[in-house]
């Protein structure tokens, strides 16, 4: 079992990854809604699964990819059949 302290997440970690803290958050939030679609669609999820945080140790740990769309550009769909 973790302790508190080890469930902390630093600042620095996420900001390592991407530097303003407030697109941190929309990406994680991003990725924690798409995570939490995917679990409501069939998708196996462990037993204590909380798609927060593992949005937030798929961005500290590298496994979100994100990029920025020009507003007249077409946004890729959540649920791309390429992945």
């Amino acid at each position: 079992m973790a302790t508190r302290a080890q469930k902390l997440v630093i600042i620095e970690k996420v900001t390592g990854r991407i530097p303003n803290r407030y697109e941190a958050v929309r990406v994680m939030a991003k990725e924690a809604r798409r995570l939490n679609a995917l679990v409501i669609r069939g998708a196996e999820a462990e037993e204590d699964f909380k798609p927060t945080t593992s949005a937030v140790d798929r961005l500290i740990h590298g496994q979100i990819e994100y990029q920025y769309v020009e507003a007249d550009a077409k946004p890729r769909s959540l649920f791309d059949e390429s992945e």
